[in-house]
């Protein structure tokens, strides 16, 4: 056996083809990745168009865990609310009490005073807007 160097541009060269053709092979699982979700979302459509309960019962599910995941601000068109029947901007203030009421944190579990003698244990508490 003989020692074969390879001189280094054809080296680099080797190495970017190689990482071009990761690249590509991560676009194309990307690319069918994307197709299948879109497979999925038909499907899901055409199950909803048939069962309008279904859908709003999946509409507030989406709202509620939208809020509980602690987020600050979520939009909803107001279409979306008058669908829901959530009593407009009443009912949509009083879910987002109820789930501010989860995000309270409990004495025991309140974090210690920062040196400045503060403790930031503050409850975030969610805010819909309704556009």
């Amino acid at each position: 056996m003989k020692d074969v160097l390879i001189p280094s541009a054809l080296e680099d060269a080797m190495s970017m083809q190689a990482q071009a053709e990761r690249e590509r092979q991560a676009r194309v699982i990307l690319g069918d990745s994307e197709r299948q979700v879109a497979e999925k979302f038909a499907e899901a459509a055409k199950s909803y168009a048939h069962n309008p309960v279904a859908l709003h019962l999946r509409a507030m599910n989406m709202l509620y865990e939208g809020l509980k995941e602690n987020a600050t601000i979520v939009i909803v068109p107001s279409t979306a609310v008058e669908s829901m029947q959530l009593g407009g901007l009443a009912g949509l203030t009083a879910l987002t009490m109820g789930l501010g009421q989860d995000a309270k944190v409990k004495p025991q579990d309140a974090p210690e005073s920062q040196p400045n003698g503060t403790a930031d244990s503050e409850p975030v508490t969610p805010r819909v807007l309704v556009s």
